[in-house]
C-alpha cells in the first residue's frame, strides 16, 4: 500500500502534468514567452515529482546487509537532481527571454484565458506546496521538501507572468520577456537555497544545535559526570548519534548498563527519530 509520502507525491504528479499542458497550449495560442517558460517550469516540476515519488519509495526501505544506515540518502540525491533541473530550467528560460528582448515591440493581445489558467494553477500549487511541506516536516523528507519548494516557485513565477501579461496588453511589449527573466531569476535563487541544504545533508553536516542539545540533556543524567564527545549525522529523517561520556570509575557494571539505557532514552527525547 502507498505510504503517506507516496500518496502526496502521486497527487502532485497528476496536477503537474495537467497544469503544464494547459499553460503550454495557452502560451502557444497567445505567443507569450513568459507563459511558455512557466509551462516549461511546470513540466520540469512533473519530472521532479516523478523522481521524488521513486525516491520516497526507495528511502522507506529498512536497512539491509549493504546499507547499514538505511536508504534515506536516496532522498538527498533526489533533491540534488531536482536542484540541477531547476538550474537547467532557469538557464533555458533566461536565454530565450534575452533573445526576445530586442524584438519585443509587439504587445500580446489581451485574453482572459491565460489569467483563468494561471489563477487555477496558483490555487492548486499553493495547496500542493502546503500539503507537501506539512508531510515533509512530519516525516523529515527532504525530497518532499524539495518538491514543495518547486511548487512554491511556481506560484511566484506565475505572479510574474500575470504582471508581464497585463503590462503587455497595455502596449508594453518588453514586459513579457522581462517577466520570463524574473521567473528565471526566481528559479535560480530557490535552486541555490535547495542546493545548500542538500549538500549539507550529503556531507553529513550536523543539524544546527543538535549536538549541544544532546550534550546538555546527558549532563543532567545522574551518574554522568562529563560528556567527552557528541557526533550527530542524519540519513533521511533519522539521526544517528554517537556519544562518549565519563562516569565514576567505582560504578558496578550493572549500574553502567542502566546509565546507557538512560542515555539512549535522553537522546531519543531530544531527537525524535534517533
Amino acid at each position: 500500500m502507498p505510504t503517506r509520502k507516496e500518496k502526496v507525491a502521486i497527487v502532485s504528479v497528476f496536477a503537474s502534468g495537467t497544469l503544464a499542458a494547459a499553460k503550454f497550449v495557452v502560451g502557444i495560442m497567445i505567443g507569450s514567452i513568459a507563459l511558455i517558460s512557466d509551462a516549461l517550469h511546470s513540466l520540469i516540476d512533473l519530472g521532479a515529482t516523478l523522481v521524488t515519488l521513486m525516491a520516497v519509495r526507495v528511502a522507506d526501505r529498512p536497512p539491509d546487509a549493504e546499507h547499514h544506515y538505511g536508504h534515506g540518502k536516496i532522498e538527498n540525491l533526489s533533491a540534488l537532481a531536482l536542484t540541477a533541473l531547476l538550474f537547467v530550467t532557469a538557464g533555458g528560460v533566461a536565454v530565450e527571454a534575452i533573445k526576445r528582448l530586442p524584438a519585443s515591440g509587439a504587445a500580446i493581445p489581451f485574453s482572459y484565458l491565460p489569467f483563468v489558467v494561471l489563477a487555477i494553477e496558483m490555487t492548486v500549487n499553493t495547496w500542493r506546496a502546503r500539503a507537501l511541506l506539512r508531510v515533509a516536516r512530519e516525516t523529515g523528507s527532504q525530497a518532499l521538501e524539495a518538491d514543495a519548494l518547486h511548487f512554491t516557485s511556481d506560484v511566484f513565477s506565475s505572479v510574474a507572468v500575470v504582471i508581464g501579461l497585463i503590462l503587455s496588453a497595455y502596449g508594453y511589449g518588453w514586459a513579457d520577456p522581462v517577466a520570463a527573466l524574473a521567473v528565471a531569476l526566481l528559479i535560480a535563487v530557490l535552486g541555490l537555497r535547495l542546493a545548500k541544504r542538500t549538500m549539507d545533508a550529503l556531507v553529513d553536516t550536523a543539524p544546527s544545535g543538535a549536538a549541544d542539545r544532546v550534550a546538555a540533556a546527558l549532563r543532567r543524567l545522574p551518574g554522568v559526570i562529563g560528556v567527552e564527545r557528541v557526533r550527530v549525522r542524519t540519513v533521511g529523517p533519522r539521526s544517528f548519534v554517537e556519544v562518549a561520556v565519563d562516569v565514576p570509575r567505582t560504578l558496578p557494571i550493572d549500574r553502567i548498563a542502566e546509565i546507557k539505557g538512560k542515555i539512549q532514552s535522553a537522546v531519543a527525547a531530544v531527537l525524535d527519530d534517533a
